[in-house]
C-alpha cells in the first residue's frame, strides 16, 4: 500500500477521528495480510459463521488503539464481549468489524475488508473501509463527502444517477443468495448483478458506482457490519434504510439489525422498497 498514513482527505469536521481511523485501518491491514499470505486456521462461532486468528488479533489491535485515542467513547466490536450497560449512555460509539467477509478471507478471495465506523447520537457519521489485497481504501464523513485513495491522491466518490431499475446493477451475496432477491429482481425487471462477498464491500460498490442497489432481506447483519459503509454511502450521496424504509440506528441494546437492509444510489430507493412490499 502506497498510502501515506498521515495524508487526510480535504475534510474540516472529524479530522482527528478520520486520521485515527486511517492510521488504525492501515496498520490493521498489515496484520491481516500476514495471516492472509499464510495458513489460515478456521474455527466456527456458529453455523456458517467462521472466525480466524486474524479476526481476533485485528479486533484486539483496533479496540486498543481506539481506547487509547478516544478513552471517553464507547466501542462495539464483533470479536469483543458486548457490555451494553457501558455503552448505551454514550453519545459516541465506535463500531468495529475486524474482518468483514471472513469466509472470503479463508478462501483467499480479495473480497474482505477492515471496517471502522463512528456513530454519533445513534447515526452513522464517519467510516473507513479498507481492503488490503486490492489497495482499496475508502473514507466518508456524512456531513461532508466520501473519498477513495487512488494513484497517490484522494478522489471524490459519488453514487450513480441510474433511475431505471432495468438499467441498474444489483450487488448480491456470493454465498448466501436468497430466493427473495430473485423475486425482487424479477419484479423490478433487473438483469444485471455483481456477486460479491462482505456486506460492507457490497455497500461500497454503490459508492464507487459499480452497483446501484443492494438488498439484504434477512436479519443477519449487526451494527458493526453497517456503520462504516453506511457513512461512506451516505457521504457519497446514497441512501440506506431497513426494508421498511426506516433509518438505521446505532448503539441499541441489541446490536442486531432485525429488519433487513436496503442500500441504494437514492434514486432507486423508493422503487426497491415498493418491490419488497409487493414481493
Amino acid at each position: 500500500m502506497t498510502i501515506v498514513s498521515a495524508t487526510l482527505p480535504p475534510i474540516t469536521s472529524f479530522r482527528s477521528e478520520v486520521e485515527a481511523m486511517l492510521d488504525i485501518a492501515l496498520a490493521a491491514g498489515e496484520i491481516a495480510l500476514k495471516h492472509y499470505r499464510g495458513h489460515i486456521h478456521v474455527d466456527y462461532k456458529g453455523y456458517k459463521d467462521p472466525v480466524t486468528a486474524a479476526d481476533r488479533e485485528i479486533n484486539a489491535f483496533v479496540v486498543n488503539r481506539l481506547r487509547d485515542a478516544f478513552p471517553e467513547d464507547a466501542i462495539l466490536a464483533e470479536e469483543s464481549a458486548d457490555e451494553p450497560e457501558k455503552r448505551l449512555g454514550n453519545r459516541r460509539l465506535w463500531c468495529v468489524d475486524p474482518l468483514d467477509g471472513t469466509q472470503e478471507f479463508t478462501e483467499h478471495l480479495d473480497q474482505w475488508a477492515i471496517m471502522v465506523g463512528l456513530a454519533v447520537a445513534g447515526m452513522a457519521t464517519a467510516g473507513v473501509v479498507y481492503c488490503p489485497p486490492r489497495d482499496l481504501l475508502m473514507v466518508g464523513v456524512v456531513s461532508e463527502a466520501a473519498w477513495a485513495w487512488n494513484k497517490g491522491e484522494w478522489q471524490s466518490l459519488h453514487v450513480s444517477d441510474v433511475r431505471d431499475p432495468r438499467q441498474a446493477t444489483i450487488a448480491v451475496s456470493r454465498s448466501h443468495r436468497s430466493e427473495k432477491i430473485d423475486a425482487i429482481m424479477k419484479y423490478l425487471g433487473m438483469t444485471r448483478e455483481i456477486r460479491h462477498g462482505s456486506v460492507g464491500m457490497k455497500i461500497s460498490l454503490l459508492a464507487t458506482r459499480q452497483a446501484d442497489l443492494y438488498i439484504h432481506p434477512s436479519p443477519g447483519t449487526k451494527e458493526w457490519d453497517l456503520c462504516a459503509p453506511e457513512a461512506i454511502l451516505r457521504a457519497a450521496g446514497g441512501e440506506m434504510t431497513d426494508m421498511y424504509g426506516r433509518p438505521l440506528r446505532y448503539n441499541k441494546p441489541d446490536p442486531r439489525n432485525p429488519h433487513g437492509l436496503v442500500a441504494s444510489n437514492g434514486y432507486l430507493h423508493a422503487k426497491a422498497l415498493k418491490a419488497i412490499r409487493e414481493v
